[in-house]
């Protein structure tokens, strides 16, 4: 029988995509509880800028690849 470990899910950063969470704030688990997620998310403004960012990152992205 493997003395195989199984590592835990590593949370991403929803607002940095393809990077994990740093827990960057003191008392944070993760994106579920992280205050910068949750003003982004809930704040309609915020949330509209930062699709237009991510929508562009994409297409930028796409434009290198293609």
């Amino acid at each position: 029988m493997s003395d195989s470990r199984r590592s835990d899910p590593v949370p991403q950063c929803p607002l940095r995509p393809g990077e994990p969470c740093t827990l960057c704030q003191l008392d944070v688990t993760g994106p579920q509880d992280c205050g910068l997620v949750y003003l982004v998310m809930h704040d309609p403004e915020l949330r509209e800028q930062f699709h237009a960012h991510q929508t562009a990152r994409r297409a930028a992205h796409q434009e290198a690849v293609s």
